[in-house]
Order: structure tokens, then sequence, then C-alpha cells
């Protein structure tokens, strides 16, 4: 990467007051290397969501400026800008840019297009360690650093590309909770750096190391730390900003966090972080679930808490404090997020992209704690509704809730026995943990149902719902007119409005001649990947032989598939439904001219 410090002055309109230039740089999201790429961007006259089809609608005319970008710059902005980011092998980045006078600048993370894989220890015993490393300052590998690992002495080099990988041996589990890995990186001409907070108990990790920076403020996982910062439920003076009607609920693109340092390592409490760090919503909430979830819990507990990680950050950007400079902190005063991602929790984001909770049609604040049973014990309890002096709750003993500040009691049995430890609003981290150890083990679907909305039954704040991401424009029947024992073709438009693949996607059918019953076709239930923006999709369906002739109504649906078992069942996450009346014909003697001609009569 050569560095290079270039000004670049955007004087778009005198609508807000100029501020000095900030430093502006574009970096590898997962190794923090330099990357060098195009930014084209045009001045607005009010802040916007950073929704990519509304950015790239804005991105037209001669009012928009186009630049490279090969090392940090400067860069003037004196008003709102919408600006699109692209480089070879990234995804195109989508984002707004919001002046604010104490922000010392801009850090642009770009996702690869080709998705990093975290490397996985073969052994059930065994945990892999890999990541780069890299120079803070000059955003360039460094070869030669020495990777330790003080838990069993494991040692490892990096490579010319700064890569490394190294196996030790798995971390015990006591009560539910790992021990704490510590990983130690040193290299000629550089401080130590350590990262003291790993709690992944096998599987993969991966870090991302980055020599020469400030000294980095060790973020203590939420769930290890003694008297743990809850975000307050008011969440103070904020803009509302529309994210401009697509149908289902469109995520958005990126989000702005606040970190004391450029590499986005350092984390800060609100109010008080100078630099903005902008990264995918997806890549957001992979840094940051791992260390506000236990990494070695069931797939379905770091699933759910996904969904509630990602709606949570998502408000905020539709929802950004008047300072504009960023969207919330990267510290536990906030959501605590940083460099470094495990594979199991990996799995988790990519099961749920782009899902978030809604309330009344907006994307939803979604609150959660490690334990919101109402029982003062020995843990920190901030629950507005528990008198801590003397120990007692507005709720009972085995039940989650905080009624004053919207959050009705909630039976929720696993809780019961654990001391309060956080606020009681929303959804219970250990909860998550405990309920996939019941028996039957509930799903992330149904935990998410079970705390945000009472399966349904939920009032005040508990009453929000799982998000759409995937839906359907237009559905075609081929043929229309068909006779028993044929098969039909359903070839159906649709969007995934998540920015990335969803693997585990099912398309169902059914036909019906209402007011009868369904007649369904369960094994062409067609288990499908879908990736983002339109794709058009297909399935065939089988007619049964005693099928009654007439019309039909056409039934096409898509559900995202939440066991992962290729077939449609409760369990699953329905997302969209369309109905075409009247449009199948069914008549046997469609079936009989067919054969007739092919056997030559006429």
């Amino acid at each position: 990467m050569r560095l290079i410090l270039l000004i670049i002055t955007l004087q778009f309109s005198s609508l807000l007051t100029a501020v000095e230039p900030a430093n502006l740089q574009l970096r590898d999201a997962r190794t923090g290397k330099g990357v060098s790429g195009v930014v084209s961007m045009r001045g607005v006259d009010e802040v916007v969501a950073p929704v990519a089809a509304l950015v790239d609608t804005l991105l037209v005319g001669e009012s928009v400026h186009s630049f490279d970008v090969d090392g940090p710059l400067l860069l003037e902005i004196d008003q709102p800008a919408v600006m699109r980011v692209e480089a070879p092998g990234y995804q195109t980045l989508h984002t707004v840019l919001r002046p604010a006078p104490d922000n010392r600048g801009w850090t642009l993370m770009l996702d690869p297009v080709e998705p990093v894989a975290i490397p996985v220890a073969p052994e059930p015993d065994r945990l892999r360690i890999s990541g780069w490393v890299s120079d803070h300052h000059r955003l360039e590998p460094v070869a030669d650093a020495r990777i330790t690992v003080a838990h069993d002495g494991a040692q490892a080099v990096s490579g010319p590309d700064g890569y490394f990988e190294m196996d030790v041996a798995a971390l015990p589990v006591v009560d539910d909770l790992p021990e704490v890995l510590q990983i130690e990186v040193t290299a000629r001409g550089y401080p130590a750096w350590t990262y003291r907070d790993v709690l992944a108990a096998s599987g993969g990790v991966q870090v991302q190391v980055q020599l020469g920076g400030p000294s980095r403020e060790q973020p203590v996982h939420r769930q290890l730390g003694h008297d743990p910062v809850w975000p307050e439920a008011d969440p103070g003076l904020r803009q509302s900003i529309a994210p401009r009607g697509e149908p289902g609920s469109q995520p958005p693109a990126t989000i702005t966090v606040g970190f004391a340092d450029a590499g986005c390592t350092e984390p800060c409490c609100t109010g008080s972080c100078p630099h903005a760090c902008k990264f995918s919503l997806e890549e957001y909430t992979r840094r940051g679930l791992p260390k506000e979830w236990i990494a070695s819990w069931g797939h379905d507990a770091l699933a759910a808490g996904a969904v509630a990680y990602r709606s949570y950050g998502a408000w905020h950007v539709f929802n950004p404090p008047a300072h504009g400079a960023y969207d919330l902190c990267s510290s536990a005063c906030c959501q605590v997020n940083a460099p470094g991602t495990v594979a199991s929790t990996n799995q988790a984001v990519a099961a749920t992209a782009g899902l978030m909770l809604t309330l009344a049609g907006d994307v939803f604040r979604s609150e959660y704690s490690a334990q919101n049973n109402n029982l003062v014990g020995a843990s920190s309890c901030t629950n507005q509704d528990c008198d801590v002096k003397a120990g007692t709750c507005a709720c009972n003993d085995g039940q989650a809730g905080s009624p004053s500040t919207g959050w009705p009691c909630l039976d929720d049995p696993p809780g019961a026995g654990q001391a309060c430890f956080g606020h009681g609003r929303g959804m219970s981290q250990w909860g998550n943990h405990y309920w996939t150890q019941e028996t039957p083990p509930r799903n992330w679907k149904w935990q998410l149902n079970h705390y945000y909305n009472a399966h349904g039954d939920g009032t005040n704040l508990r009453n929000a719902f799982i998000s759409q991401v995937l839906v359907i424009d237009e559905v075609r029947v081929f043929p229309d007119q068909v006779g028993p024992g044929e098969t039909l073709t359903l070839e159906l438009d649709v969007r995934n409005l998540a920015a990335e693949t969803h693997e585990y996607v099912l398309i169902g059918a059914s036909l019906r001649q209402p007011p009868g019953p369904f007649i369904d076709d369960p094994p062409n239930d067609q288990p499908i990947s879908l990736p983002p923006g339109h794709s058009t999709v297909s399935r065939s369906f089988d007619i049964p032989t005693d099928a009654a002739q007439g019309p039909y109504d056409v039934y096409a649906s898509l559900f995202i598939d939440v066991d992962q078992n290729q077939t449609v069942s409760s369990n699953d996450l329905p997302q969209h439904l369309v109905v075409l009346p009247g449009a199948l014909e069914l008549d046997d003697t469609i079936f009989a001219d067919r054969f007739l001609l092919e056997e030559g009569f006429r």
C-alpha cells in the first residue's frame, strides 16, 4: 500500500458549518490491512439512511465526485454526503458521512467478495487459532511476528502476508463457561500485543492483530464483568431516519461505530469516541456476537443472539444520536465490538443474515442482558424493578421482566434460581443457553418469539417480531393446465434483502379448491441458496392422481430452514406467501388428449 496524504475538500453547500479535515482510510475488514479503492460521493440536503438502493439512486448527476483512495487522505465535508466505495475483490460499501466537529476521521471496513472461512480444528478437543498481523500505521502485513498462547505454550510465526495458524488444546468448560484464552504477539520494532479475552472452547478463532497502534484497552467480555455497564432504556436525544420503504424489513447497508483509534480496535464509551468506523451490518454482527454471547454455546443460542445484536445496532443506524459522528459506541456502554471472530458465532450470523426484530413496522431496539431472572443474588442487578437491598423484585423467581420500563413479567422456567445479572429487559442471554439444554431444545426462532413477543401474547415492548428479508416479487405456473398425475413447475422471482447469501431457504407450495383442503407436495419443497438481490428460482409440484378437476388456487412461499433439515415444518421461519387465485386448471381430458396425440391419433 502506497501511503499518501491527500487533502480533498468537498464543499457541497453551507447548510452545516465546515469542520476540520478528517482522516479517511480503507481497510480489509478481516485482516485490518489497507485497501485501495474508488470513492464516489455526493452531498445531500439531509441525513438519509445508508440503504444500498437509496445511496445508488442519489449517486447520479454532475454533482457526484469520484476519486481514488490509495492510503490515508484528509477529507473535508460541510454537509451530509452519500458514499459508495468500490475496490477489486471486495463487496461494494454504501454509506452516509455526517460532519461532526469532534470526529477525527473515518475508517471504512470492506468485506472480501469471497468470504474468509475460519479454519476449524478437526479434533473436538482442539482449538485452531488463525489470523493476520499488520502494521497499524502503514496498513501492511508484518512477517515473522511470533504468536504465543499462554494456555499450553503453543507458538506460530506470521508469514510474508502476515497470516498465521496454530492448534492448541481446547479450553476446559466449567459451569457452561470456558476458561479465558490469552494470545500474545511480539515482533521486532513493535511493542508487545496481548489479547486476553477469548472465550471459545474448541473449533476455530480468528484474530486481527494491529501492531504499533495506541495501547489497546482490553474490553472485558460482558459475561465476565463483576459490575457490567448496561445501556440505559432511554436512548437520549436522537433523530429518526426512515429507511424509505423497501418491502419486508430492509437492513441498513452499513453501521457507523465509535472507536478510540483508526484501526477500530480500541473501545470507547458514548460521547467519547474520536473516530468513526464503518462496517457492513453483517461484519459488525460477526465482530460483536462473540464479545457479548459465549461462543461455546449451542447454535440456536448464538443465532438468537445474532438477531438481537444486529437489531439493536440497526435501530441506532435509523435513530442516530444528535452529535452525528457515529451511530453507537464500541464498549459495554452500548454493544461490545472489537476485532476477532469465532467459527461458531460466524455460522450463527450467516444463518440469520439480515434478520432483525420489528415493532409496529420499525426496527426494534432489542435489549438484552446476561440473566433477566427476577431473583436478587450475588451478581450485579440493575433491574429497576428489583430492590437489591430488600432482595425483592416486581416479577417472581422463574420470570424475566421489568414492568416499569415496558417489559411485562414473562414465565422463564430455565432461569429459576439464577441470580439477576443485568437490567431484566428483553432477552436473557443465559436463558438462550438454558433453553437449548431443555427437552426438547428450543430453536432460535422459538427463543426470539419467547423473549420478544411471548409467542404472540406479549404486550407493551414485549411485542416485537422477526423481520422479513426474503421477498417474492412474482410467481409463474407452467403449464397452467394439467391433468391428474402430471407435474407442474412454479417459477419465482425473489429478492434477498440481506447483504449476504441465505444458505438455508425452502420453497413451499400448495394447491387448493376453496373451501376444500390443501394439496401439498413435501418431497419437492426445494432447498435452495439465495444470494443478495434478485434471483429467479423454481420448484416442481407433482399432482396426485386422484385430484379433483377444476380451478385451483396456487400458494407459493419462502421459508428460512431454521432446523436445517431441508423440510418445511412449524420450526421454520415463514418469510413471504403469495396466493394466485384460480391460477391452475386441473382437467383429466387434457391428459386424455395428450395420450391420444402421443399414440398418433388425430
